[in-house]
């Protein structure tokens, strides 16, 4: 257990140090929230396992990944060299100072254990480790020698990050695709160039790119949601659903695959079946305002206008500026043959987001 304190606790002082930010310790699981304490100390979240005899390891998480390959090595690093540094201080102090002779032998014990653990941490191995949220994670030597094939590209990466931090997800998404994941086949750089083809609205290139990612076969809950999405946008919706279904197996609770298989849903009029998807998303993150909205367009497509009404409405207070939440305002206002009021809802919500489903349709029909 103390190594595991020692370890966990060194990636995530380093850790917050360069990224100014605050960080997450699971003591004892793979991110088993849900059995674990939870403390707060500062910036530093801890979730301590509650059943001390099945402790299986250890997880940090910082809240902002976002730092340079040279301080996420030595982060890396820290981690595994900790627990040596203050086992080999103390067995130093017992010496010294010469404590008990059982002191001794358990401090030189600590000692052995942390070298083992370690060599263990830092020699580069294909296995894996299983998050409880069913994300495959390298061992700290592999994640350090991944890193040091990225640094023969790091300007590139460096400049694609930094397009993707201010928004340009058009630039950033082919210097990771045909730049970076030239050199380095890492799960990291394939989410990126997804996520950015996926800001993009370039979902012919994001589903590519999962499709790439995939025979890697190293595909997280994220990674499944986020082919689907592509599949989605595409109209492949029989894979579509097929991916979330799996990033949902991997993930039960993970808010964007319940909300998006919802809107799948209601895309091929299975609108029951989306609404029990939308009550999930709901109790998950009771503020997440697009599975509101979609749960109000599913309850008016079965008639059921007024529960369908509070629940855009509910949208519109959590996000002002959710152009769904127009785009179903507006055909609540259809509904009751309101065209005028429906237009200039359709026209609003393609104002915010020109990609908005359907929406030239809805126009059409509203403006006839």
């Amino acid at each position: 257990m103390v190594i595991i304190v020692l370890h966990e606790l060194g990636h995530a002082v380093t850790g917050m140090l360069f990224s100014k930010a605050g960080a997450t310790i699971y003591l004892g699981s793979y991110g088993d929230a849900p059995a674990s304490y939870k403390y707060s100390i500062g910036k530093l979240t801890l979730y301590i396992l509650k059943n001390p005899f099945k402790w299986i390891g250890g997880m940090c998480l910082l809240d902002n990944q976002l730092i340079s390959l040279n301080k996420k090595i030595i982060q890396l690093l820290a981690g595994p060299v900790m627990p040596l540094i203050v086992a080999a201080i103390t067995f130093t102090s017992a010496l010294y100072f010469d404590w008990h002779g059982s002191v001794k032998l358990g401090i030189a014990i600590l000692l052995g254990v942390a070298i083992y653990s370690m060599l263990q941490s830092l020699i580069p191995t294909s296995k894996q480790i299983q998050t409880s949220q069913g994300k495959p994670i390298n061992n700290d030597g592999k994640q350090i020698k991944n890193l040091l094939k990225l640094k023969q590209v790091e300007p590139v990466v460096n400049r694609a990050l930094k397009l993707f931090d201010e928004g340009h997800y058009a630039e950033a998404g082919p210097l990771f695709y045909e730049k970076v994941l030239k050199v380095v086949r890492q799960p990291e750089i394939f989410k990126l160039a997804t996520l950015a083809y996926l800001h993009a609205k370039n979902y012919e290139r994001a589903r590519e790119v999962t499709m790439e990612h995939l025979k890697e076969g190293e595909f997280d809950t994220d990674d499944f949601s986020n082919a689907a999405l592509a599949c989605s946008h595409l109209e492949q919706n029989e894979l579509a659903i097929e991916y979330y279904n799996l990033s949902l197996a991997l993930d039960p609770t993970h808010k964007y695959s319940l909300n998006n298989l919802g809107f799948t849903l209601n895309n091929i009029e299975q609108y029951e079946n989306a609404i029990e998807l939308f009550d999930r998303a709901v109790l998950v993150d009771p503020s997440f305002a697009y599975s509101y909205n979609n749960r109000g367009f599913a309850k008016m497509m079965l008639g059921d206008l007024e529960d369908g009404l509070a629940d855009i409405e509910k949208s519109f207070k959590l996000d002002p500026e959710n152009a769904y939440a127009y785009r179903n305002l507006g055909i609540y206002q259809l509904k009751q043959n309101n065209d005028k009021k429906a237009l200039e809802l359709f026209e609003k919500a393609k104002l915010i987001d020109p990609s908005t489903h359907k929406i030239d349709y809805y126009i059409d029909i509203a403006r006839k």
